[in-house]
């Protein structure tokens, strides 16, 4: 005969459980400052696209 299991016990052990919303993913500093800049960049881009092509959509 098998120990009984209380419910969600065997459910936290599986590798693609999700995590408890109470838990906040901690990212490393590089990690955010990286994304910081990256996001940025792509802002600027967009941002740039936008002001070209408004300038030259007339011709």
């Amino acid at each position: 005969m098998t120990p009984a299991v209380r419910p969600g016990t065997q459910l936290a052990r599986l590798p693609g459980a999700v995590r408890p919303l109470s838990l906040p993913v901690r990212r490393s500093l590089w990690r955010r400052i990286l994304l910081y800049i990256v996001v940025t960049q792509l802002l600027l881009v967009f941002l740039v696209l936008v002001v070209y092509l408004g300038r030259h959509a007339g011709t």
